[in-house]
């Protein structure tokens, strides 16, 4: 699988913040995806982005992305994308369900002791 990778070269006109945020704009992360990965409000990462958009002088995300890489702002590599840790997990997963050889039924609900008038009686949870 491949992934875009961006690396910024040059700041240029752009904050420290803003040029955080026109990287993962450039990777073809969503305003949403950007602001969880920044520890930002969505509506900050939108504030960032309408003032990068004024200052390379375009109007959606798609020129900001072109205009940075014609300016020399940003360098965009597409990676092949490991997935090491995601097949180590299987490997666990399927070592441990090997060890431990459930029938994979969920367990019975416990019995509770439900108390009605003196008599006490059990019955199962619903």
């Amino acid at each position: 699988m491949k992934k875009i990778h961006a690396i910024i070269i040059e700041r240029g006109p752009l904050s420290p913040k803003e040029a955080a945020v026109l990287r993962y704009l450039c990777e073809g992360y969503l305003q949403k995806q950007i602001a969880l990965k920044l520890f930002r409000s969505q509506s900050t990462v939108g504030k960032h982005i309408e003032s990068i958009s004024r200052k390379l002088d375009s109007h959606c995300a798609a020129e900001i992305v072109s205009m940075s890489v014609a300016m020399g702002l940003v360098k965009v590599e597409i990676r092949e994308q490991t997935n090491t840790p995601i097949k180590a997990l299987l490997i666990f997963l399927i070592i441990n369900m090997l060890f431990i050889q459930t029938d994979g039924r969920r367990p019975p609900r416990p019995i509770r002791t439900v108390r009605i008038s003196r008599t006490i009686r059990t019955q199962r949870e619903s």
